[in-house]
């Protein structure tokens, strides 16, 4: 009887030892010697803290958890605090990943192919390059320029730059998601920004013109990187140093957004012109509940037709 009320002592000693982290074997010993005042000890002691440490650190004492370990970016040289886990982390300036060894040190993340910020800035490039409706072989090559000065890219890497240029050209996305993904990518710097603005300009006027329909692009851009301002210093300083002017659409882009063609008359022209006025007159859309965004859209769309009307009359006069 004595044996059995002693096991069931143990028993009980070893479960709550368990259940605080405390060594089961040792305390069932003693629930097994000691009887029941060693399940009351147990239960009365706080349980055991633990020290949280990392795989393949050992357990020494000053590898015990930290917090606030600080070091270098390895790619923008600016200072970083992160907690100190290993693993991949990101920097809040220059925003690319990378990794915090087990050693203590950090690392650059060893990537294939091109960063996902030349990517976006490249898609950017295409799409101002396009945005008047022609890729001139002048603004390809001032991709390439921007390209190889910028990023010096390799050989591989730069066919893959160009690809995405390339497919990018035909691209129907809206470009202010391009422009929102690169600043969430970079993490708003504006000094990148600044540089993105400053080569979507040359590459839209490295044909010797600035649309407006280039210049609508970029400008959209601009808003959403937050530097409507600097881009027009960035415009008027360019436009200066090189001498340009902005131009309005080709007679060809103006018949198109009339729907009509050389071969009109005038008259066909004019009506077609007072249809798309009255379709898209403000006055119109309020009536029949239109939300401001598709008011604002058509005052643009009638300055748009506007300009082109005005400028298919004075080529023919």
């Amino acid at each position: 009887m004595e044996f059995i009320t002693r096991l069931i002592s143990a028993v009980i000693a070893a479960v709550i030892a368990s259940a605080k982290g405390r060594n089961i074997i040792i305390w069932f010993i003693l629930g097994f010697l000691f009887e029941w005042i060693a399940p009351v000890i147990v239960l009365i002691i706080p349980a055991a803290k633990k020290r949280r440490v990392f795989p393949g650190r050992g357990n020494r004492s000053d590898m015990r958890w930290r917090r606030g370990v600080s070091g270098t970016c390895p790619y923008c040289g600016s200072d970083v605090i992160i907690d100190d886990i290993p693993g991949k982390w990101t920097c809040p300036d220059c925003g690319r990943s990378f990794i915090y060894g087990e050693d203590g040190r950090f690392y650059r993340i060893r990537e294939d192919g091109i960063s996902r910020q030349i990517g976006l800035i490249t898609t950017l490039f295409a799409r101002a390059a396009k945005s008047d409706g022609v890729v001139t072989e002048d603004e390809i090559a001032q991709v390439d320029r921007i390209v190889r000065g910028a990023f010096r890219p390799n050989h591989q890497e730069l066919r893959r730059i160009m690809k995405i240029f390339n497919e990018s050209r035909y691209s129907s996305g809206r470009v202010e998601d391009v422009a929102e993904q690169l600043y969430r990518s970079v993490a708003g710097r504006r000094d990148i920004l600044t540089d993105t603005l400053t080569a979507l300009v040359a590459v839209a006027a490295a044909d010797g013109r600035f649309t407006s329909e280039e210049e609508t692009m970029i400008r959209s851009v601009a808003g959403v990187f937050g530097l409507d301002g600097v881009y027009e210093q960035i415009k008027a300083e360019f436009f200066d140093r090189a001498g340009l002017r902005e131009s309005g659409p080709d007679l060809a882009s103006c018949y198109r957004l009339l729907g009509c063609s050389a071969d009109d008359s005038n008259e066909v022209i004019r009506k077609s012109y007072r249809h798309l006025i009255k379709k898209n007159h403000p006055d119109l859309l309020i009536s029949r509940g239109a939300s401001e965004e598709t008011v604002r859209k058509a005052n643009k769309k009638i300055e748009a037709v506007k300009e082109a009307y005005e400028q298919i009359m004075a080529a023919r006069a």
